[in-house]
């Protein structure tokens, strides 16, 4: 992902192109911030997000195609990629042959975003896509803050139902479905501001610090200060040549420890915590749990979503587990259950590692491993590009689900770093 010279970025298309890859990029944008919401409380058709996400992406990709064509590279890569994921959705109707709309929803998404993020160089050199997704994030965010605070005043302003806009304990979820998805974008959107000298700066890092902390999103105000303070401890010569691969890798230990000291853990947060305030806890850190707990029985994966018929077992004997300390394993058990069939409707993990392990197995984990040494290799030359990227993955081990935000947000990351020398 190396820079090029400013004599290359030059718009060689016309008005009306670029008005449709930014009218495009900006609607796919505008839907991955409504990531998790369905407008059908409003009147419109169940899963029109969803539709809407598909159609804009496979149009993204055709423009994409005429413009700029298709390398023989890519077209290998592409190939490999989909090769992979349909071996997933093989072993996936082996174990669970029930979902088969939804596995093929999922491989077509990642198949689209993976030739869209092929084109990120492209589509940041002639079309600024960076500075116009600043642009409407913070459009976006500014409006809901007014929403956010009208409420806060006994104003009846949330239309949409869920979590939308606030949840129950009033943290701020902006247009997203839950406040740790806005958490989330908002701390990547102020660490991409806050480490670069691009214009107003200092003042978009402050609204997008302050959405974090108003989302209530722990795991994002825990890690960016650390992250922030590792940038200064990079200074020390020699520090960063030595720990950036060690970083990455400190994660994924971390990540796999919790299957062996879970029971410590949750003793600790259930002296702290009441009953209730503890399930989010045991929900989002248990699919990391019982993923790591899966791969003894099942250590090829059980394809996509095959988990849903292999895991049972093993959530039941997390909740056995736990069930002599005061904490609350309702929202997994229901997962499980007969009788809550919008919850197994749901059902799929809370960070993207653990389905990567409950589907493919110590090979999708090897995969994993190797993918993210890879990049932060290639962006080894600058600290910030790294830190960022660190923020990314950390969230995709803990608390990012497959959602539409997660595959804009590496999107955006790329055009962040092929982005043009007067927003740097």
């Amino acid at each position: 992902m190396n820079e090029i010279s400013s004599s290359t970025l030059v718009n060689n298309y016309n008005l009306s192109t670029t008005f449709i890859v930014k009218s495009l990029v900006g609607l796919l944008l505008i839907n991955s911030l409504f990531s998790g919401v369905d407008f059908y409380q409003i009147g419109l058709m169940k899963g029109l997000s969803s539709i809407a996400d598909f159609g804009l992406k496979i149009i993204l990709v055709f423009v994409l195609l005429v413009l700029f064509k298709i390398r023989s590279f890519n077209l290998v890569k592409i190939f490999f990629f989909a090769f992979m994921l349909l071996i997933g959705a093989a072993l996936g109707a082996f174990y669970h042959g029930a979902e088969y709309d939804k596995t093929f929803a999922l491989l077509l998404n990642m198949i689209l975003w993976f030739v869209i993020f092929s084109y990120a160089k492209e589509l940041e050199h002639n079309f600024d896509i960076y500075r116009f997704s600043v642009k409407i994030s913070s459009l976006f965010l500014g409006i809901t803050l007014i929403l956010y605070i009208m409420a806060k005043f006994g104003f009846h302003v949330k239309v949409l139902g869920g979590a939308w806009l606030y949840d129950e304990n009033f943290r701020f979820a902006g247009t997203f479905s839950e406040p740790s998805l806005n958490g989330y974008y908002y701390g990547l959107m102020f660490l991409m501001v806050m480490l670069s000298n691009q214009k107003y700066r200092l003042i978009l890092a402050f609204v997008f610090a302050i959405t974090t902390y108003i989302s209530g999103a722990k795991f994002s105000f825990l890690i960016i200060p650390v992250l922030l303070g590792l940038v200064y401890f990079f200074k020390v010569k020699g520090f960063y040549n030595y720990t950036y691969q060690l970083i990455p890798l400190s994660f994924i230990v971390l990540f796999v420890s919790l299957a062996f000291i879970y029971y410590d853990l949750f003793a600790l947060i259930a002296a702290h915590l009441s009953n209730s305030e503890t399930m989010t806890y045991v929900t989002r850190l248990g699919f990391p749990i019982v993923s790591i707990w899966h791969l003894s029985d099942y250590p090829l994966g059980s394809g996509v979503y095959g988990f849903k018929s292999t895991l049972s077992p093993f959530i039941q004997n997390y909740c056995q587990a736990l069930s002599g300390l005061d904490v609350n394993c309702n929202e997994m058990r229901s997962y499980i259950s007969s009788d809550d069939p919008s919850a197994y409707e749901s059902f799929a993990p809370k960070d993207v590692l653990s389905f990567i392990i409950l589907s493919f197995g110590l090979p999708g984990l090897l995969v994993f491993v190797l993918s993210i040494s890879l990049l932060s290799a290639r962006l080894k030359e600058n600290k910030n590009y790294f830190i960022i990227l660190m923020y990314i993955v950390a969230s995709m081990l803990f608390t990012l689900p497959f959602r539409f935000i997660l595959f804009y947000s590496f999107f955006m990351f790329q055009c962040y770093i092929y982005r043009m020398p007067s927003n740097k």
